[in-house]
């Protein structure tokens, strides 16, 4: 009887927490769309008046990153809550961590009146580490200190306790702020998903109530801790423990990312075959790439692209732009096609996942189909293009 009354209160609860979240989804995923399609309707009315038509644009920009972010935190914990994120093993410099840092936070420091301090070690450290997360985890904490500290306030970031064992170092890595501080009670639900401190401050501040949460639940992915010391009204401190395996090997600085700097002349003329179902998506594409003065051609579908790759003449494309979930033929099977042909461009053919399909198994899916590289959407138009400068380049061989 006891366990059925038990079991009883736990599926109320979770009825609770269910409702709970879709009710605060709803709001949170209503409100930037509510923005969007309101400043939309505006800006169509004044058409004829540019200054209003920049700014609107801006804030529907702005909603349109929040609606994402929200997207993104909702996608990675639920990867967490499954058990599907897996941590990747590569090679990060300490330099090139705090550059990324600085890189992230200065604009809006200096923007917003706060005094960012980010302290650099002696010694320049290359560690094993998923450098994804690791960003994730300090971006995270870094937005929040700079959200709730009030202009003239200060925001530092530095590295404390630094040991070295048997190629293993530790270290303490500090995110401090003079802000608006957390309340004793919220501070033992604050790594909850959705939690959010219910004050006259953080009322105003756009949040997920998911980032403290991912973040909580990636140090401990990575074997690290955590603590928290915060006094309303008067700051907080994070504390993250984590240890890493000394890199051992050469290390090629910023070996994975891509060269930023090209000759928009190298996209000139070029035929990139674009393969998507959705006419908007098309739409944008295309007009993307025509800036560039590339030549696009179209498929609705990968059975449509198959076709099309094996009439033309060999090397008339340049590159093709694959969406991955289409109807007739997806994008894995018209790459894995086109990769078999006879002909000898099938293989050497930059193929370019474009696709809203984001998780890490996405990824190398589209790899082992013979994809080279996967663009998640939406689509960022200087990423876009700099990845395709690249492939070009280096004909299908870059990433």
């Amino acid at each position: 009887m006891e366990r059925l009354e038990q079991a009883l209160i736990e599926a109320k609860e979770a009825n609770a927490a269910k409702t709970e979240f879709l009710s605060r989804m709803s709001h949170d995923m209503r409100t930037p769309m509510n923005a969007i399609l309101g400043l939309t309707a505006l800006t169509l009315d004044e058409v004829d008046k540019p200054e209003v038509v920049t700014e609107n644009l801006e804030k529907i920009n702005s909603a349109s990153q929040f609606l994402l972010g929200l997207i993104n935190d909702i996608l990675d914990m639920a990867k967490i809550e499954d058990g599907a994120v897996e941590l990747k093993r590569e090679a990060y410099s300490y330099t090139e961590f705090i550059e990324s840092l600085r890189t992230m936070f200065e604009t809006s420091c200096r923007e917003k009146g706060i005094c960012l301090k980010i302290g650099q070690l002696k010694n320049d450290y290359v560690f094993m580490t998923d450098r994804v997360r690791l960003n994730q985890i300090f971006f995270n904490l870094l937005s929040n200190a700079v959200k709730f500290t009030p202009e003239g306030g200060t925001v530092v970031f530095q590295t404390e306790n630094l040991q070295i064992q048997d190629n293993i170092v530790s270290c303490d890595f500090i995110v401090a702020d003079t802000g608006i501080g957390i309340s004793e009670k919220f501070q033992k639900k604050m790594f909850q998903p959705f939690a959010r401190e219910d004050n006259a401050v953080s009322s105003q501040v756009q949040g997920t109530g998911l980032g403290l949460s991912i973040t909580k639940s990636l140090v401990d992915l990575m074997g690290g801790s955590m603590q928290v010391e915060s006094t309303p009204g008067k700051g907080s401190r994070f504390i993250v423990s984590l240890c890493f395996e000394i890199a051992r090997d050469k290390y090629e600085r910023s070996s994975q990312v891509l060269n930023t700097d090209f000759d928009d002349q190298i996209l000139a003329d070029k035929r990139v075959l674009l393969v998507d179902d959705h006419p908007l998506n098309v739409e944008i594409a295309k007009k993307l790439l025509i800036k560039k003065k590339v030549s696009v051609y179209c498929a609705e579908n990968g059975k449509v692209a198959v076709d099309k790759f094996s009439s033309s003449s060999v090397g008339f494309f340049d590159a093709i732009l694959m969406d991955i979930r289409m109807p007739v033929m997806d994008g894995m099977q018209a790459a894995r096609q086109i990769r078999s042909m006879e002909r000898a461009d099938a293989e050497k053919i930059p193929i370019i996942a474009m696709t809203a399909n984001a998780y890490d198994e996405d990824v190398k899916m589209s790899r082992e189909a013979g994809m080279n590289v996967h663009l998640a959407k939406p689509i960022e138009p200087k990423k876009l293009y700099h990845i395709l400068a690249e492939m070009l380049r280096k004909g299908g061989n870059a990433c």
